[in-house]
């Protein structure tokens, strides 16, 4: 019996005699074992999944369900899913997908050879090119510039180059021949009916921002087939979408916090700019997701069962009806917002045209700069007022499961640059031992988190500084 057609009845502009292969053997019980970086991901617990496992294990040794309670880009899930079955939570629906993707990869043997031929030979993508192309060209030749010398282009283009900005009436500060071409390609889109519904998303809010033009439009039209296959191998694809943008992107980090500044403090553009934009905006998007498809279709099924929900960590704690034995919890403990820094990640699931926060400064109103969400989700564990009220809801829900916690801590050394935890051990310790009767903190070791490049804009962090809490009801 041969394998299903990915494409199944999804549209009239897919050859119904093109076939769908991808061969591809499924991992050695060595890869098996091996963790994974799905996104660039701040404060990645990559580096110590087998002392978080180890931990986890001591704690429990019945090999029992762990819930990942804040589980980010997964790496943590999956690495304890070889071992042990596990729940994963997150409020954010980028997560869930790439959670669901590592944790429960598709039963049958879906194919995907053709896949990206079908995307690029879509109807969809020779309608999308058309409308773009001005801009595609034009940003090939601010960058052609830039390397010849004159940056003067290239920052107008990352500065002033948003569609959704145009649309929105924030194009007036643009010079005459940019204006003019973004008036062209909003025209165009108008004439296709693409200024509204996800069809060119990418291309209208992050294009000539956070990816290349042409990058946008790859990404677009691969959105558009991945929404049209069977629903059980959708999260996979989406994955491998998520890993290819956050490879793909041209910022400082490789994250979604803000696009590039392509001028010093003083106005003047910076030397280096059309290079730095040329390495990153020349990366194929087609290639690069084929690769990414292939890490996450060849990831092999567990013998567990294991649940991935996107919901409150208060929320989850109330509705696991699992017998779960260790609570695994990496909450931030800072100020920032990793909404803020995965924003792109997040809409590129929901594909809903987001309404777009707004900024002013000296008296004008613009979008912002990092064209975000205006629903991003603010944890009350990055609030001030709110961060001992959630610790204390979370040890106080988890200990109602009759479960163990394993709670991920980075501490503040005052005598660095280091961003100020809203809350300190000794505290969390204190709320600890009101709900368990054994509570320890143990050393990773020699650690420091990921951390975006520019010297100016970062904050040391110690190197001895990661801990786990843990806390045991006997």
């Amino acid at each position: 019996m041969k394998n299903q057609n990915v494409l199944d009845s999804i549209g009239p502009d897919i050859d119904s005699n093109m076939s769908i292969q991808l061969n591809l053997p499924f991992e050695s019980a060595l890869q098996f074992q091996k963790a994974i970086r799905p996104i660039h991901y701040l404060g990645s617990k990559l580096r110590f999944v087998d002392f978080i496992r180890s931990t986890i294990d001591a704690v429990d040794s019945t090999g029992g369900y762990v819930c990942d309670l804040f589980a980010g880009s997964g790496t943590v899930s999956k690495y304890l899913s070889n071992t042990r079955p596990v729940i994963s939570v997150d409020i954010q629906e980028y997560t869930r997908v790439i959670c669901s993707a590592l944790l429960n990869p598709p039963c049958k043997p879906y194919q995907f050879d053709n896949f990206i031929d079908l995307c690029a030979k879509s109807e969809h993508s020779k309608k999308l090119r058309w409308a773009i192309d001005p801009l595609i060209n034009y940003e090939s030749m601010c960058i052609r510039r830039a390397l010849e010398g004159d940056l003067f282009s290239l920052c107008e283009l990352i500065e002033n180059g948003s569609i959704i900005g145009f649309e929105r009436g924030f194009g007036k500060q643009c010079s005459p021949e940019l204006f003019k071409i973004l008036k062209k390609v909003s025209s165009h889109l108008a004439e296709l009916n693409l200024l509204e519904g996800p069809e060119a998303l990418i291309v209208r809010y992050y294009g000539g921002l956070y990816f290349s033009y042409e990058q946008a439009l790859q990404l677009d039209v691969l959105l558009e087939l991945i929404s049209r296959v069977p629903k059980e191998i959708r999260d996979t694809l989406l994955a491998a979408i998520l890993s290819t943008a956050s490879e793909i992107v041209n910022t400082v980090g490789k994250q979604f916090a803000q696009p590039i500044r392509p001028r010093k403090s003083d106005g003047t553009p910076k030397k280096y700019i059309g290079k730095r934009v040329q390495r990153d905006r020349s990366i194929d998007v087609f290639s690069t997701f084929q690769r990414w498809l292939k890490c996450y279709v060849t990831q092999p099924r567990t013998e567990y069962i294991h649940k991935v929900y996107k919901m409150d960590y208060l929320n989850a704690l109330d509705l696991i009806d699992d017998d779960v034995k260790v609570v695994y919890a990496d909450p931030p403990y800072t100020r920032d917002h990793y909404s803020r820094f995965y924003h792109v990640l997040e809409t590129i699931c929901l594909r809903d045209n987001p309404k777009i926060s707004t900024t002013s400064v000296n008296g004008k109103t613009n979008v912002s700069r990092g064209i975000y969400r205006q629903d991003r989700h603010q944890s009350p564990f990055c609030i001030k007022s709110k961060a001992s009220s959630a610790f204390e809801g979370l040890f106080q829900k988890v200990r109602g499961l009759e479960s163990s916690l394993v709670l991920s801590y980075s501490p503040f050394d005052k005598d660095k640059k280091a961003r100020p935890r809203l809350i300190t051990i000794d505290k969390l310790e204190n709320i600890a031992k009101k709900y368990y009767n054994k509570v320890s903190v143990v050393s990773i070791g020699n650690s420091s988190h990921s951390k975006l490049n520019r010297s100016d804009k970062n904050f040391d962090i110690s190197y001895s500084a990661e801990v786990l809490m843990i806390c045991e009801p006997k």
